[in-house]
């Protein structure tokens, strides 16, 4: 099933034991252990949206809450910092030593990480928990690829249709509950946290009772657990961490808490780089038995090709998902009630398209052909986001919808069709640099928006407000006062300008809409060039229709179950 360049089992391992449908004991997927296990994977995933989509809707609420504290915005940095990084390294310690004991200790640092945020009395404490939530995060994103090996081959799509559609509610409506709970509950933002708490704590009592996949001993036979640490690489993963970490940093700081240009985002983006380097060096050179990367991986030009599509097609993605919401607050309603409701129309589309991936990558058939048209479709409607102004509200609806269903169907099929290039064993470590590669250069994606928005409202903002507010009656003399006030950023101060009257106002106000439209518009466009390279990846993905067959990467240990081929060797430990 696997390309013959993709990564081969470790020495001493024992031969990944793939299986057909019917191999399996009657009422498998019936049994308590399974079920069990597939709630609690549908509970990771929902703890996943709740330690993020949540508190990163309540920044606001917190800040006022505890603060405030100049560094609040680190609350969903470190979050995401955290499990960028992680995510690799979770999936593949779990393709080696098994995933029982890393599911349950990333559910326990999520309980923990939500209890230290809602009980927190200040901005830091918060943040500290946002690090324990992080590293749970980089577990949680395996609800992808966790139950997906426990079911056949062909059934890997509606299963994961069938998860994302228990996280909807949050996913879709997140910013809505957020909100929702800030203005009508006494414990206000602390719910988001209450909430996780609550699922966490449940996939434990489930992943406890019910989630045996094979563990160490199925997978390594006689090699010792001390063998396997001493094989890890530890000096990859360092070199990787520590670059992941310094360039995410890095970006996050350009342009808001220091300047490009300036010494902190400069060394640690530097660094960082070199540190990345290094690590895809050592990786290709070294001699090593057990590779946290294996260059072989990225040398599968089907793989290859389907990650740089989802990734890349990702970062188009935020230009929705980041985009749209300021765009909606600064030309079409500053309630924010409203701009919530407007705000979800890509959560919503992204979700949908996630359920339809799920539904029809198999009927349809010709995956190659389906990730090409999801590209497709997702540049064309980032693009056509550039035609929206104060007036054409309907369009942004309309086009972030289209967007974010085509956005969801890619990220469902790429998720599906990446592990089938690999061998089953490998499964951790394809769908997990799949994730990580999503991370980074989605953080990637923020910055470079962020930064060309902020100096096209800078060079739009002047010319066109104060031309409008001239050509309404205001006087000339009046113009530096104008720009000072819009600076200001309230009504007191836009009122106080000399000669101001409401028809200059009126004018004002609908210049400043203009101008960003304007401004909004270059990002949009900048959006198109990252879909083009989406769409020239996915013309080299391969099929992998054929491979959506019976095949069953891992089965769990059932005590119903009396297959002897299975028995042999005995249960994991954790079994017993």
């Amino acid at each position: 099933m696997a390309d013959e360049k993709t990564p081969q089992p470790v020495e001493g391992s024992i031969q990944s034991r793939s299986m057909d449908l019917n191999q399996l004991p009657a009422g498998y997927y019936w049994s308590p252990n399974f079920i069990g296990s597939l709630i609690a994977g549908c509970l990771m995933a929902i703890s996943l949206y709740l330690g993020y989509v949540l508190p990163v809707n309540s920044l606001t609420a917190i800040n006022k809450d505890l603060g405030p504290d100049p560094n609040y915005s680190m609350i969903s940095t470190v979050f995401t910092l955290i499990s960028g990084v992680g995510l690799l390294l979770v999936g593949r310690l779990g393709d080696i030593f098994g995933r029982r004991y890393i599911l349950i200790g990333g559910q326990l640092l999520g309980l923990i990480g939500a209890i230290v945020c809602a009980t927190a009395k200040t901005v830091p404490t918060v943040i500290g928990g946002s690090v324990l939530c992080g590293l749970a995060a980089a577990v949680q994103l395996t609800f992808t690829f966790v139950i997906a090996e426990l079911v056949p081959n062909r059934a890997r799509p509606v299963v994961n249709a069938g998860i994302f559609i228990t996280t909807l509610p949050f996913s879709a409506f997140g910013s809505i509950i957020a909100s929702d709970f800030i203005a009508n509950t006494a414990a206000s933002w602390r719910w988001t946290y209450y909430l996780n708490m609550i699922t966490c704590g449940l996939s434990i009592i489930l992943l406890v009772l019910f989630y045996f996949p094979p563990g160490w001993d199925r997978k390594r036979g006689s090699q010792s657990r001390l063998d396997g640490l001493k094989k890890f690489d530890i000096i990859g993963f360092v070199l990787y961490a520590g670059g992941i970490v310094l360039i995410l940093l890095g970006l996050s700081w350009g342009g808001t808490s220091y300047a490009w240009d300036s010494a902190h985002v400069v060394a640690v983006l530097v660094i960082g780089f070199v540190s990345v380097i290094a690590f895809v060096i050592y990786e290709i050179y070294a001699p090593l038995e057990q590779p946290l990367l294996p260059m072989s991986l990225l040398r599968n030009p089907g793989y290859a090709a389907t990650v740089c599509s989802a990734l890349v097609g990702n970062m188009v993605y935020f230009s929705m998902s980041l985009l749209w919401p300021q765009a909606v607050l600064h030309m079409f309603t500053t309630n924010s009630i409203k701009a919530g409701w407007l705000s979800i129309s890509t959560g919503v589309g992204v979700i949908i398209g996630e359920i339809a991936g799920g539904v029809l990558m198999k009927p349809l058939g010709f995956t190659k052909y389906q990730l090409i048209a999801s590209t497709v479709t997702i540049t064309a409607f980032s693009g056509a986001l550039a035609a929206i102004n104060q007036h054409r509200q309907a369009y942004g609806i309309a086009f972030t919808a289209i967007g974010g269903f085509a956005v969801g169907y890619l990220e469902l099929i790429t998720i599906i069709m990446c592990p089938l290039y690999c061998k089953p064993e490998d499964i951790g470590l394809a769908s997990g640099f799949l994730g990580s590669a999503k991370q980074i250069f989605g953080t990637i994606a923020t910055a470079i928006y962020v930064a060309i928005l902020q100096n096209r409202i800078t060079a739009n903002m002047p010319g066109t407000v104060s031309g409008a507010a001239t050509k309404a009656g205001l006087p000339a003399s009046s113009v530096t006062d104008l720009l000072e006030a819009i600076g200001a950023g309230t009504s007191a101060a836009l009122e106080a300008v000399p000669g101001m009257t409401s028809k200059i106002l009126a004018a004002v106000a609908d210049a400043q809409k203009t101008a960003y439209a304007e401004s909004f518009r270059t990002v949009f466009c900048v959006s198109i060039a990252f879909g083009g390279l989406s769409i020239i990846a996915s013309l080299f993905s391969k099929e992998v229709d054929t491979r959506l067959d019976g095949g069953v990467a891992a089965k769990l240990v059932v005590k119903e179950d009396s297959s002897a081929a299975w028995e042999k060797g005995g249960a994991d430990e954790e079994a017993h």
